[in-house]
């Protein structure tokens, strides 16, 4: 049948076929038109074939515009055309595309040239390739925004969550199902074992119940309180207080507790010390050494032990009568006055004294402190006394006293007078009369303008270098000139003191011209005396003060100084450091003051900084009055001293070798006393009964006797290899050798010569990354050694461990035990020959070894060190 078969036959039927189309696809374009979206169609070479006007709202372009213009250009973003145009190709020549009759999240580009998300079907008109296409765009920009802000909302939330100031769980089924990463933080647990446990594991024992009722109370949507305190041990094991607050929530569709939570260990720290405080507080009220008690809407509310004391009454009195009435009656008046000042708001003193009178006659001074302080919440008066009438009677003792310090004063033989803020606020008699001024002048004046013109240069530079800072001499000695032109000298001391509570000026002086006349014609008489004293064979000094005032050219010999680069100077320079000539100024001023000489010896430092010794001998030109001079002589001892250090260190070594000798003479007299005495005993056995012994027995005797031989061979030989050490005379043939399989040997070897040890040997050896030189023999003396003491040790057992590992460019070897250790104070000898620990016991040693393994480390260029504890073991470590 042919394709006009089906055609209706008649014109009528066919014209209402067509009408019937035509209303059709005019009903279609209708609703095409009214839809929202955009709906398009394209023919297979892509050229826009229809547009409708949600096209046109959705991409911007009229329909007019887009019809017959490639799509790519229309709304393809550039980035994406290339690998549209080639699926359009390849959907041509092969007939097949991932992209049709699906729903695609792409990109397009309107109109105006922005791009926005869409959501596009694709499919063919029909079967056929060369229909074409039709395509629905639909703007998918508010989903993407409900989706990014969903997205949003859900990290907010989350970084709320785990950014908490404390933390929260979720727990269903009585298991956490989940956690903030506070929580863990908080609990000292990791996330990965909290999550799934059970809260009540991590819960404090005695808290247990209380949580289990909390969980019963929630499980059957009861009220609980909305905070609890509970203890939890954390995975660190450390106990915490935690307040947590819990509640019933719906979470994926079950029940489930919400816990939020914070660490409260503190605040309940600071609660169980507010505790502690208030107890310490009435502790220290009832046992304070001063009266209190509170007055509160004028009466009296609180007693404490020490007032009741101090007014002879009990506390309960006190409160019922108050204490007024054993006030002194001359007293009344300032309590009355001061009570009714404060009342009336006036500022008064908070502190006073007032006299109590007792029933006996006796007087007591009371000084009062007054305070307005809360008292249970209320306002209250506190006052505070305590008994000064030992102060009182001191306070008068020490007027009296000043009177009398006032007397000495003002008749003393020496000036004195005191500057404080550049004023003179203190002058006695003497230092009037010694610069012939009136007391009241000179307070007003000063006395500078009697200073010689000469020295007032002098006085100027002191005073600007002491307001500076500087370090200056406190005394020395200047010329007054008085009126009619007489020249008085004085000497000067400054010294600062406390004056009416603010730091002053004391400077006192006294007249030295006599002393200085007679100076003066000493130098003019001394010549001849300096010419023998500058030829003596020891150094002479004058010093005043310690400052040379005169020295001979032997001492300036001594000390490498030019004379005139001594006088003038103090002694410090030529003193080790300024302690040392400190200490040795005071020792040297008490004996001058006792006895007016001194003698020692000790070492002074020349110019180049050399050290020497000498004998100083020191005498008061004036009785015992360092403060007149003194003449010291210094005597060079310097090469008797070294050969008294050269015979005391010759005695020394001497002594060392005694001790030496003394402990190898213990030792071998034990060493082979012991193996002789088997050897003897074995020989005789031998010799009464061999013919009576078992071939066995026999062997056995005969193995002892071996025995015994090898070990005094190996004393022998230890003795010969340490002599050998420490004659320099031990060879040393280093060579490339596989030292972690020597250690293994070594440690096969001690476990064969100690069968019967109860030690477990256990090594961690780390190969070396390159081979290095050892002396093989060395190494077996060394470590050979350190294993056998360290089974040889430990009687009771335990671990030896035995590591080797690389250190930088070195080999780091540490054995260590359990044993019995080596006493702190003996562990400065452990590597001397033939010392052996005062705690080995009966445990046979010869001393020789850990010398020999010293000897050895040293060769190869090494260190050794050592840590023990007496008891708990000994840990020997070797750097090579």
């Amino acid at each position: 049948m042919s394709e006009t078969d089906n055609l209706p036959d008649r014109p009528e039927t066919l014209a209402q076929t067509v009408q019937e189309l035509r209303d059709r696809e005019t009903h279609l374009l209708g609703m095409l038109d009214s839809i929202p979206d955009s709906m398009l169609g394209m023919d297979s070479n892509g050229m826009i074939t229809d547009w409708n006007p949600g096209a046109e709202r959705t991409l911007g372009w009229k329909r007019a515009e887009a019809m017959g213009r490639r799509l790519s250009e229309l709304i393809i973003p550039p980035r994406y055309r290339e690998a549209h145009e080639k699926g359009m190709r390849r959907f041509v020549e092969a007939g097949h595309t991932r992209v049709l009759n699906r729903i695609l999240d792409v990109e397009a580009l309107h109109r105006d040239g922005h791009t926005f998300p869409i959501e596009l079907s694709i499919w063919t008109i029909s079967g056929d390739r060369g229909g074409g296409f039709g395509a629905c765009v639909r703007d998918a920009s508010e989903r993407h925004r409900t989706q990014a802000f969903l997205r949003n909302s859900e990290e907010r939330y989350r970084s709320l969550v785990e950014h908490l100031g404390e933390g929260m769980f979720v727990a269903q089924s009585n298991r956490i199902v989940f956690a903030n990463a506070q929580a863990s933080q908080i609990l000292h647990i990791p996330y990965d074992e909290l999550v799934g446990s059970d809260p009540l594991q991590w819960t404090h024992a005695e808290d247990r119940a209380a949580v289990l009722e909390l969980r019963e109370r929630l499980a059957r949507g009861l009220d609980v309180d909305p905070v609890y305190e509970v203890r939890h041990v954390g995975g660190d094991g450390v106990e915490r207080w935690l307040s947590i607050r819990p509640k019933s929530v719906a979470w994926e569709g079950g029940l489930a507790t919400l816990t939020f939570f914070s660490e409260i260990t503190e605040s309940k720290k600071v609660q169980q010390a507010l505790i502690r405080s208030e107890e310490r507080y009435r502790a220290v009220i009832e046992h304070v050494d001063s009266g209190m008690v509170v007055l509160q809407d004028n009466h009296l509310v609180y007693a404490n032990r020490r007032a009741a004391e101090i007014t002879h009454m009990t506390a309960e009195s006190i409160l019922q009568v108050g204490f007024l009435h054993a006030v002194h009656p001359d007293d009344h008046a300032i309590i009355l006055d001061r009570r009714q000042r404060r009342l009336a708001g006036e500022d008064v003193p908070s502190s006073y004294e007032i006299r109590l009178r007792f029933e006996d006659g006796s007087i007591r001074w009371l000084e009062l402190g007054v305070s307005v302080v809360p008292w249970e919440g209320k306002p209250a008066t506190i006052t505070f006394f305590s008994d000064v009438t030992e102060r009182k009677n001191i306070t008068l003792a020490l007027a009296r006293s000043e009177e009398r310090y006032r007397a000495v004063i003002e008749h003393s033989g020496e000036g004195m007078l005191v500057v404080q803020d550049g004023r003179f606020v203190f002058v006695n008699r003497r230092a009037a009369e010694l610069v012939q001024m009136t007391r009241e002048d000179m307070l007003r004046e000063g006395y500078l303008h009697r200073v010689h013109p000469d020295d007032r240069a002098l006085v100027d530079d002191r005073r600007k270098r002491r307001l500076a800072g500087e370090d200056v001499p406190n005394r020395y000695e200047i010329r007054l000139l008085l009126p009619g032109g007489e020249v008085r000298w004085i000497d000067i001391g400054v010294t600062v003191v406390p004056w009416d509570g603010v730091p002053g000026t004391l400077t006192f002086f006294s007249d030295v011209t006599e002393r200085k006349q007679a100076e003066a014609d000493l130098q003019r008489n001394s010549s001849e005396r300096e010419a023998i004293l500058n030829n003596a064979m020891v150094g002479i000094v004058l010093s005043v003060n310690r400052r040379h005032q005169w020295v001979n050219q032997k001492f300036a010999d001594m000390v490498d100084y030019p004379r005139e680069e001594l006088i003038g100077e103090d002694s410090l320079h030529i003193h080790s450091d300024r302690e040392t000539w400190e200490q040795l100024g005071a020792q040297q001023r008490a004996a001058l003051l006792a006895t007016g000489t001194f003698s020692n010896e000790r070492q002074l430092k020349r110019r180049n900084g050399d050290l020497f010794w000498v004998q100083m001998s020191g005498q008061c030109v004036r009785g015992k009055d360092p403060d007149s001079g003194v003449i010291w002589t210094f005597l060079d001892i310097t090469d008797r001293i070294k050969a008294e250090q050269n015979t005391r260190a010759a005695l020394e070594q001497q002594k060392e070798l005694n001790e030496l000798r003394t402990r190898f003479v213990a030792m071998t007299s034990h060493e082979f006393r012991t193996p002789l005495a088997t050897i003897l005993s074995s020989a005789e056995l031998l010799k009464y009964y061999g013919d009576q012994l078992p071939t066995e027995e026999k062997l056995e005797v005969l193995q002892t006797i071996e025995n015994g031989v090898h070990r005094m061979t190996r004393m022998l030989d230890r003795v010969l290899l340490l002599g050998k050490a420490e004659a320099q005379m031990l060879e040393f043939a280093p060579r490339a050798l596989d030292l972690i399989a020597l250690c293994k040997s070594m440690v096969d070897d001690v476990r064969v010569q100690l069968p019967e040890s109860r030690c477990s040997v256990v090594t961690q050896f780390t190969p070396p990354s390159r081979s290095r030189l050892y002396d093989e023999k060395l190494l077996r003396h060394i470590f050979g050694n350190l294993l056998s003491n360290a089974i040889k040790y430990s009687p009771n057992g335990g671990q030896v461990t035995f590591r080797v590992q690389p250190e930088g460019e070195k080999m780091l070897m540490t054995v260590s035990d359990e044993g019995i250790g080596v006493p702190a104070d003996e562990l400065a000898h452990l590597f001397e020959s033939f010392h052996r620990a005062s705690n080995v016991g009966d445990i046979q040693g010869t001393g020789l070894g850990l010398a020999i393994v010293k000897n050895s480390v040293n060769l190869h260029g090494g260190t050794i060190t050592v840590r023990s504890v007496a008891g708990q073991g000994t840990t020997f470590t070797v750097l090579l």
